[in-house]
């Protein structure tokens, strides 16, 4: 990945030519000047605030919002980069517009923007063809790209895969559910089966009765010895043998 390129030097007009006065002009080349001294030295909050300061002077300027966005990004500050380079970009300058375009292409990648990041080098190809590192980056950029496409359709698929399989492991855990279901089920009908089959036992008597119940028995046995008694004596009358006196 080729680093960001650097800042560009901001040519003032005359101020015949702006209609202004020269405290104008000196304010903001002074205030630019010290940015500039200040990117140089690695200080950036310091730059920055000098930027500023001439920015008041000169809001619109595009190289001041390059040198600005340049500043943004060494500190991390991404997206406030590229937003800055977008003020950038109304130059006449074509070579100021490949550049911005460059270390936008750059803030995006850092930003995880790599498909726009894609974008911005093809632009800043088409302004300068031959910018070797605008390609490498390009390349650079656009192979990522595709290890990630590449990650993600490995992650859905195996994500899928787990889905399919947690699927089967749940319809087999049902069906092994249904299958204990009715094996009890079966099991349950066969007990059924057998108690129906079995005789049917008869209540035993009871130890106990009641009073009445006993003398009535008793009665009943007293009448049925009369009964025998009486067959007995006309038994034994009827074959006894009459012994004559002689």
């Amino acid at each position: 990945m080729k680093f960001l390129r650097g800042l560009v030097p901001i040519l003032l007009l005359s101020s015949a030519l702006l209609g202004v006065g020269s405290a104008w002009a000196d304010d903001f080349s002074g205030a630019v000047k010290a940015g500039n001294k200040s990117f140089g030295k690695a200080d950036y909050e310091s730059a920055m605030r000098h930027y500023q300061d001439a920015e008041i002077e000169k809001p619109e300027e595009p190289k001041l919002h390059y040198n600005m966005a340049n500043t943004l990004y060494q500190q991390e500050r991404y997206e406030e980069a590229i937003e800055k380079y977008n003020k950038a970009f109304y130059t006449e300058d074509p070579k100021l517009e490949a550049q911005t375009y460059y270390n936008q292409g750059n803030s995006l990648y850092r930003a995880g923007k790599l498909a726009e990041a894609i974008q911005s080098y093809e632009k800043c190809l088409d302004l300068t063809p031959d910018d070797m590192e605008a390609k490498y980056n390009l390349e650079f950029v656009r192979k990522k790209l595709k290890e990630m496409m590449d990650q993600q359709r490995q992650q859905e698929g195996q994500d899928k895969e787990g889905e399919k399989q947690q699927g089967q492991k749940e319809q087999t855990e049902q069906d092994q559910s249904q299958e204990q279901q009715q094996e009890q089920e079966e099991q349950q009908a066969q007990i059924d089966s057998a108690r129906q089959q079995q005789p049917q036992m008869q209540p035993e008597p009871k130890e106990g009765m009641s009073r009445e119940e006993a003398e009535r028995i008793l009665n009943a046995l007293k009448d049925d010895e009369k009964e025998l008694q009486k067959e007995q004596r006309r038994f034994t009358g009827a074959s006894r043998r009459v012994l004559k006196d002689w």
